[in-house]
C-alpha cells in the first residue's frame, strides 16, 4: 500500500510539475517521471538492475518507429519542387500574418513552391532582400498528423557555400553537406529574431555584403534542388543511407543509429 501511495503522490506531482511553462520545472518533471519508472520496476523485482534497465527503456523507445516505419520508408534521390498552392487556413492560418512579418523586413515574396511524397507534404513561401543579397523562406512540413511551420535564411558566398539560419524545432535527420553551414537555433520565435542570429551567424563567419553572392529570384527553385541533392549524395557518400532503386534511398543501420541519437537529443532537450 505504501508503494502505491508513494508512486501516486510522485506521479501527481511530476504531472503538476509538467504544467508549468519554466523549462527548468518541466524539465525537473521529467526526471520525476524516471525515477517513478525505476521504482516501479523495482518494487515489482527487488532488482536496482530492473529498474535501471527500465530507466534506460525510455531512451531506446524511438526504436520502435525507427525498425516499424522509417527503416522501411522509401524518399527520392531528387526532390523535384514545383508550385503548389498555400496551405488551407485551416492548416496553416498564420501564413498571411508570417508573410507581413518577412516583408516588412524589406523582403520580397518570390513564389510558392515545395513537394510531396508519400505521406511527406512541404510547402515553401519563398522572399528574396537584393540588397542583403539573402533568401528567406516560410516553411511548412506535414507528415501524418504531425504539422509545423518554421523560418530559414540563406546567404551564399562566392566561394560556392551557402550559410542558412532556421528555427526548425527539431534534430535534423541528415548530416548536411561540406558546402551548407546551418545555424538552428529552435528557440527564436519572430523573423527579426532570425534575421539577427543570421546576421551574427555571418559576422562569425567573417562573411560581408561584397563575400556574398547575388541571387537570381528565377533559379531560386533550381538552387535549392541542387542544395538538397548535394547532401543526399553526401549521405550516400557517408553510409547514413543507401540506394534502395528506382530513384529512391533508405536509412542504413548506421543510418538508424544516427537518427536514434537525434530523437534522444530532442527527448532531452524537450523534456
Amino acid at each position: 500500500m505504501f508503494e502505491f501511495l508513494l508512486l501516486t503522490g510522485l506521479a501527481i506531482f511530476a504531472f503538476a510539475l509538467r504544467t508549468f511553462e519554466l523549462a527548468l520545472f518541466r524539465r525537473a518533471g521529467a526526471v520525476l517521471i524516471l525515477i517513478i519508472t525505476y521504482l516501479i520496476a523495482y518494487f515489482l523485482t527487488g532488482s536496482h538492475w530492473a529498474g535501471a534497465v527500465a530507466v534506460l527503456g525510455w531512451f531506446f523507445l524511438p526504436w520502435l518507429d525507427i525498425l516499424t516505419r522509417i527503416r522501411q520508408m522509401r524518399m527520392p534521390l531528387d526532390k523535384k519542387l514545383r508550385y503548389r498552392f498555400p496551405p488551407s487556413q485551416d492548416v496553416f492560418p498564420y501564413l498571411d500574418e508570417l508573410t507581413e512579418e518577412v516583408e516588412q523586413d524589406g523582403f520580397v515574396q518570390v513564389e510558392d513552391t515545395g513537394w510531396e511524397w508519400n505521406e511527406v507534404n512541404q510547402f515553401m513561401r519563398l522572399f528574396y532582400h537584393p540588397e542583403r543579397r539573402m533568401q528567406a523562406a516560410i516553411c511548412m512540413h506535414e507528415q501524418g498528423n504531425v504539422a509545423f511551420a518554421y523560418f530559414s535564411l540563406s546567404s551564399r558566398s562566392n566561394k560556392g557555400r551557402t550559410y542558412t539560419t532556421w528555427n526548425y524545432p527539431f534534430a535534423y535527420t541528415m548530416k548536411n553537406s561540406p558546402k551548407a553551414l546551418l545555424n538552428r537555433v529552435p528557440s527564436v520565435q519572430t523573423f527579426g529574431e532570425l534575421l539577427e542570429q543570421h546576421q551574427l551567424f555571418l559576422f562569425h563567419h567573417c562573411l560581408t555584403i561584397d563575400d556574398l553572392k547575388k541571387q537570381p529570384t528565377e533559379s531560386m527553385q533550381e538552387q535549392l534542388q541542387l542544395e538538397t541533392r548535394q547532401q543526399v549524395d553526401h549521405n550516400l557518400s557517408v553510409g547514413l543511407i543507401t540506394l534502395s532503386g528506382e530513384g529512391t534511398f533508405r536509412y542504413s543501420w548506421r543510418g538508424c543509429v544516427f537518427l536514434w541519437v537525434q530523437f534522444v537529443k530532442d527527448m532531452v532537450r524537450f523534456s
